[in-house]
């Protein structure tokens, strides 16, 4: 009997590759699993789902076996002739077709926030995949194999054993700075924030009044060796036009007796410099959710700046460690080339994912909201935390931002704001979204301490708040000094980059996108107040 194709041996192993590789990247998306499960009830959620995509690669290669060794003796019919094996063939062969194809329509309409946190969770997922892979391989393959072929393959799989023992003990990956340092004003001092391709310490070097200094990054006098961010706190006056460099060490294993260092690498010397009295240009940017090129492309056409406003959602998410080095330390170091200072701002992505409880800690700041004086410009920087009710299904129970902003609006209507000129900086212009009455309290306080202007984000549109809408107007009329400026970010494939021009008689705002189109044109006067 002619065998068909969907019971050859080979055809089976593939069929087993496809169904692992899809189950395996569909728990790679299981961030996203809380959009998928209200429509998949009917079998346990994407939870049952991946249960489903696991036991099909588990038939896949149970289906192989049998096929390869199964029912040698003569007399016997093959399990591959009996019309239940065809059956399972067949189902096995269509899931996984089927679950390739949901999974490949996913990566492709997801986008590159989605896509990149998936990369990510696999590369942590990898030597989970490999083993079962080169497991199942060494399993279900090697038997078969004879002679020369046999010996190829489990040599081959004795070097990928002294390899992976290898790469385990000594990294195998070449050591350096991935990013020039993003300088945070923190309201008290500078945090020196840059990134490295490993973890390992970090340390700032300059000179002061003739003393040599270098000062590291650490808590309690432990330096800290175990992050790809490092933040090195250092005086203002120490920092202002002077020049600096930053450095780091390898740290391979840390013991309670000793440790084991790598290589230590150096940055070139950067110079630094500050605004200072009335005049000064400040880059305003939120909403590059990873679209740090689209972003780029706006912020040239914008000209000179003297320090940067980030208002917040870097990316889709805080998952891992490297999204926030990559879309908000280097994509800052970037801006700045490391002479300039800049304002961070949390965006309300910004505090989502297994790494946005870390993210203030790692880029030294000590609280969201504060105040930040440049020239005769003070900032009052506030975090408007998620946009939605702390119970919403998105946030998995782990969120409590209400407390957290009745604290600020109590500190912001306790802190004694001082200064020439005032602008209040928040990713969104209600400030506490999901309350109206804090909202209201907040922008009281605001209005109570002389502030001119609010700067924000969030909505992916470029405009000042208007009377035509009801939300808005309620907030301007009762508040008509304060005007609400809401910065562009990214929309389609579009992104929209602002500036403002302070000087002593009001602010000019510019904004233009990838193309260099003029978004928005305009002068506001400080006003008496």
């Amino acid at each position: 009997m002619k065998d068909r194709f969907f019971r050859k041996s080979g055809f089976l192993f593939a069929v087993f590759l496809l169904a692992f590789a899809s189950a395996a990247v569909f728990y790679a998306f299981r961030e996203y699993w809380v959009f998928y499960t209200p429509n998949m009830w009917f079998i346990g959620g994407a939870m049952g789902l991946f249960f489903i995509l696991l036991a099909n690669a588990a038939l896949a290669l149970t289906l192989y076996g049998l096929r390869r060794y199964g029912c040698r003796r003569e007399y016997e019919i093959p399990f591959y002739r009996k019309k239940w094996f065809s059956v399972l063939c067949v189902i096995s062969a269509v899931l996984s077709l089927l679950a390739t194809v949901a999974v490949a329509c996913i990566l492709v309409f997801g986008g590159a926030e989605t896509d990149r946190v998936v990369l990510l969770y696999l590369k942590r997922m990898a030597p989970w995949i490999v083993l079962v892979i080169g497991a199942a391989v060494a399993v279900v393959m090697l038997p078969a194999c004879k002679g020369r072929k046999k010996a190829v393959i489990a040599a081959l799989l004795c070097a990928a054993v002294v390899l992976v023992s290898v790469a385990l003990a000594f990294p195998l990956t070449p050591y350096r700075i991935t990013s020039d340092p993003l300088v945070l004003d923190t309201g008290a001092d500078y945090s020196v924030v840059f990134a490295t391709s490993d973890k390992g310490t970090g340390f700032l070097e300059y000179e002061y009044n003739g003393t040599a200094y270098r000062t590291y990054a650490q808590e309690s006098g432990r330096i800290i060796g175990d992050r790809l961010i490092h933040s090195v706190h250092v005086p203002y006056q120490h920092l202002r036009n002077n020049t600096y460099t930053v450095g780091s060490t390898r740290v391979i294993e840390a013991y309670s007796y000793g440790s084991r260092l790598g290589k230590t690498v150096t940055s070139q010397s950067y110079a630094f410099t500050a605004p200072k009295g009335s005049e000064a240009e400040y880059l305003v940017l939120s909403d590059w959710h990873s679209y740090v090129d689209r972003a780029y492309a706006a912020v040239s056409k914008l000209g000179h700046y003297d320090a940067v406003l980030l208002l917040g959602d870097a990316a889709a998410g805080m998952d891992f460690e490297e999204q926030a080095a990559d879309d908000i330390v280097k994509f800052g170091g970037t801006l700045t080339h490391g002479s300039m200072p800049a304002v961070f701002v949390r965006g309300n992505h910004d505090t989502r994912g297994g790494f946005a409880d870390k993210l203030p800690s790692f880029l030294g700041l000590d609280s969201l909201y504060y105040t930040v004086a440049m020239g005769d410009i003070t900032f009052v920087v506030l975090d408007s935390g998620e946009d939605k009710e702390d119970g919403h299904i998105e946030y998995g129970g782990l969120n409590a931002f209400t407390q957290h902003r009745e604290q600020m609006v109590e500190w912001l209507q306790n802190a004694e704001i001082s200064g020439k000129h005032k602008i209040a900086l928040s990713h969104a212009w209600q400030i506490c979204e999901p309350e109206p009455e804090l909202s209201h309290a907040a922008w009281q306080a605001l209005d109570d301490a002389g502030v001119r202007f609010l700067l924000s984000g969030h909505k992916h549109v470029c405009r000042f708040l208007s009377d035509e809408k009801e939300d808005e107007q309620l907030f301007l009329s009762e508040f008509p000094q304060i005007a609400g400026y809401i910065d562009g970010g990214i929309a389609d494939k579009n992104y929209v980059a602002s500036k403002i021009t302070v000087s002593a008689a009001g602010v000019g705002f510019l904004a233009k996108d990838t193309a260099g189109n003029a978004v928005l044109d305009m002068f506001l006067p400080w006003t008496d107040r």
